[in-house]
């Protein structure tokens, strides 16, 4: 009896950990093209920019993220928590790393850094920024080496502060050897910000 139920457990959890790669690999698919969708609102006139993102974020996650991320540069939090969980919903993984920050401050939501750290681990092999604020749960735990898989896995995700976080890494030689070369290599990957991870998904 107790082998049947460990057996079902171990089923149920492998079962909802390829749902939520399932669901990631799809949101992967279609995500390029609600990008280019919501590019075409970025505009000078902000004020046109976001009643576009508004107009179209019913059915684009991106635009909904980015309508969530104006919400919140404006004090907005319980807008944005809104807007978040709704790209969320709609399979916008970038949006937990966004939900995560409300959590961890406790903006527009009752603070719960376990919540937080959960939803970052959730992303956190497809979503280079979660992967970054992760990778400090890590240093605090003086888990280096999980720490230092989670920055390059953002660094080479094109997520500049993992970039230049790594150059000080390996500068230093603060959590791991010093290395000369992969500091450079990473400082110059941080100086050019014309890939950056969050200006592709928040638009800014």
């Amino acid at each position: 009896m107790i082998k049947s139920v460990k057996f079902l457990l171990l089923t149920s959890i492998s079962s909802l950990l390829l749902v939520g790669c399932a669901n990631h690999d799809a949101a992967l698919k279609t995500m390029p093209n609600e990008i280019a969708q919501a590019n075409e609102c970025i505009s000078t006139n902000k004020e046109f920019e976001s009643d576009c993102y508004d107009l179209i974020s019913y059915k684009n996650s991106i635009a909904m993220l980015r309508s969530g991320v104006n919400a919140y540069s404006k004090g907005n939090y319980k807008e944005a928590f809104h807007r978040y969980t709704v790209a969320q919903q709609k399979g916008n993984f970038y949006a937990n790393s966004l939900l995560a920050d409300l959590y961890n401050k406790g903006n527009g939501v009752n603070k719960n850094q376990e919540k937080a750290l959960e939803l970052l681990e959730d992303v956190s092999s497809v979503d280079g920024i979660a992967a970054y604020k992760l990778s400090f749960y890590y240093v605090n735990k003086k888990d280096y080496d999980e720490a230092l898989e989670l920055l390059e896995f953002a660094a080479n995700n094109n997520v500049k502060k993992a970039q230049y976080e790594l150059s000080k890494i390996y500068r230093d030689g603060t959590i791991t050897k010093d290395n000369p070369q992969k500091a450079k290599f990473w400082y110059e990957r941080y100086e050019d910000k014309s890939d950056s991870l969050i200006r592709k998904i928040y638009g800014i």
